[in-house]
């Protein structure tokens, strides 16, 4: 092109100019318009993507709280007429109860209610098969303890306790006497593991319509906190669920209350969160809900300014019931998230087309129906999601920002719903509970925690079972471990799976090799008999699992979990290296 300017006339020029600055035109103009349209697209799909999922976190957190309403119900039901005294309808009220905890014995265990004269009847479910009826006489001067194993299981002996207590002065009592509906207490912090609590109560009437006391339950928002901690955004997204006035619930940070320098823990509000997108997208939101009251509607994203002055997209959701509940959930993406990859792409469509003008014009095109096509699907996949469809297969296969987006997304739904293989204790529960010990935090510290037992087991013949059987079978195997060794542990003590075919047992308030000794005894025993899960797989008659078994004690070995838990590992390893060497040497062992 630069020859035929050198050789032609300025007619000529002025001919091939003004068309080369057209078609350079036309090539920049279809790079920018590929590039916003694609922008506003995929920022299109990304804000229907997060209004979808603040409103399918709400419906989830709406889920959680909801049992509350069935276990009152089921507790006091509406039109039962309460005796003025506890002890003429004490056996109907421990039916009731036992049934109401077990309809969501892991948001629900603790149902309890409290009348006017001070009376106060509880029921806790520690286990399916355990529970603690709890029983305060107003004119007793303390509170009594019964356990029982069954909905008409004979109690035990009481223990009583004479802390002052009057059902009378506590906010669920309250809370529930003034409203003539259900009620949800003041958010409160449980004092024995630091988690957040709510109480919603309904009071209950007597025989003549008058007031006569209060029916209650709690529900922990712990796992509430942890579904959300555990919420996959995008890779710097955030989730957080806070109460009107700006305390967190929960937060992907897992935050939700401080400790000062004093020891006392408080609620955590929102505008004093670590996290500054959480801090800037609480300050934008109440705009957005001063705005929602004095108007009466108001979209639900926003957008507003995050770190190094980086857009943030923001969806919010109410979630609010009869009761006065009163939540937002939020969700807030930074931008560079879902678009970083597409500005790259368009300041190379810039560059290209300023060095090869008819490429640039081509490519312009096939860009704008390349980053279309996809973004369509992704906008039909979201309206479905919209209408209520769970499960929506998106087969783009990119690895662009789109691709990217699709992926993010779909990683969400996927996580919105996840299980555990045993119900013993996890390996990041256990490590908390070890580091409350060795700092010596938690009501009865002095108690349990002045010295303790640490054993690491590893099964033999597992491998065996999961080459033979399969990890079906593999996995039922630890599920019948776990629930073999919890028969040997004590009320207080802990029974972890750390990982893999290994497992961690604590014993609190003893630290001797006596008594280590005689749990290796019950292990070996628990554990002996074949296993009840593989008595009917052909293949597997009479299979049986080993343990090799270390020790540490506490606070003779380690004064932290890490050096305690290494300990007995250590051990586990020589155990298991004794247990070969028995066997190599001709002896029976059982590891």
């Amino acid at each position: 092109m630069i020859h035929i300017l050198r050789s032609s006339s300025s007619l000529a020029k002025v001919l091939i100019l003004p068309f080369v600055v057209l078609i350079l035109a036309l090539s920049l103009l279809v790079g920018l318009l590929s590039y916003f349209a694609g922008r506003h697209a995929v920022v299109s799909v990304a804000e229907q993507m997060l209004d979808q999922t603040a409103d399918r976190v709400a419906l989830t957190v709406q889920r959680h709280i909801d049992g509350a309403t069935s276990v009152l119900e089921s507790a006091y039901p509406r039109g039962l007429p309460a005796a003025p005294d506890i002890n003429t309808d004490l056996d109907a009220m421990r039916a009731r109860f036992w049934s109401a905890t077990s309809m969501h014995p892991e948001l629900n265990n603790y149902v309890f209610y409290g009348n006017r004269s001070g009376d106060f009847v509880g029921l806790f479910r520690f286990a399916p098969d355990d529970a603690e009826l709890r029983v305060k006489r107003a004119a007793a001067g303390y509170r009594s303890a019964y356990r029982f194993d069954s909905i008409g299981g004979q109690l035990s002996m009481p223990k009583n306790d004479e802390t002052k207590f009057d059902p009378r002065t506590r906010p669920w009592y309250a809370a529930g006497q003034n409203s003539d509906r259900d009620a949800w207490s003041e958010i409160y912090i449980n004092y024995w593991d630091k988690d957040l609590v709510a109480t919603r109560s309904r009071r209950v009437l007597s025989k003549n319509g008058q007031f006569e006391g209060v029916i209650a339950t709690d529900v922990s928002l712990k796992a509430l906190n942890d579904f959300i901690r555990d919420l996959h955004v995008s890779a710097r997204g955030v989730a957080f669920i806070m109460e009107s006035n700006g305390n967190l619930i929960a937060s992907s940070s897992g935050e939700n209350i401080y400790t000062d320098k004093q020891g006392q823990v408080g609620r955590l509000r929102a505008d004093a969160s670590q996290n500054q997108i959480i801090r800037s997208a609480y300050t934008t939101l109440q705009q957005h809900l001063a705005e929602e009251e004095n108007v009466g509607g108001t979209n639900s994203t926003f957008t507003f300014q995050g770190p190094d002055n980086e857009t943030i997209y923001a969806s919010y959701s109410w979630v609010r019931d009869n009761a006065g509940l009163s939540w937002v959930t939020v969700i807030a993406v930074p931008r560079g998230d879902f678009l970083d990859t597409l500005d790259k792409n368009a300041r190379w469509t810039v560059v290209i087309a300023v060095f090869a003008v008819i490429i640039a014009l081509l490519l312009g095109l096939s860009v704008v129906h390349w980053v279309v096509r996809d973004v369509r699907r992704l906008s039909r996949a979201a309206a479905r999601i919209g209408k209520g469809q769970m499960n929506v297969a998106l087969k783009i296969e990119r690895r662009d920002e789109i691709g990217q987006l699709a992926d993010s997304f779909m990683q969400m739904q996927s996580e919105l719903s996840t299980d555990k293989l045993t119900g013993v204790t996890s390996r990041a529960a256990l490590l908390r509970y070890l580091d409350a010990a060795v700092h010596k935090r938690g009501r009865r510290a002095t108690e349990l925690f002045e010295q303790f037992t640490v054993m690491f087991i590893d099964l033999n013949r597992f491998k065996a079972i999961n080459d033979k059987l399969g990890h079906e079978y593999g996995d039922l195997t630890l599920i019948e471990v776990g629930r073999r060794l919890r028969t040997i542990m004590r009320e207080d003590d802990v029974v972890a799976r750390f990982g893999g075919d290994e497992f961690v047992l604590v014993f609190w308030g003893i630290a001797e090799a006596a008594f280590a000794d005689k749990v290796r005894k019950k292990i070996e025993d628990v554990l002996a008999p074949p296993l009840e899960c593989l008595m009917e797989v052909q293949g597997a008659e009479g299979m049986t699992v080993g343990a090799s078994i270390g020790v540490s004690f506490y606070p003779q070995d380690g004064k932290d979990a890490e050096t305690l838990i290494k300990l007995a590992d250590h051990g586990m390893y020589e155990d298991k290296a004794a247990g070969r060497k028995n066997e190599k040497d001709g002896g029976r062992d059982h590891r």
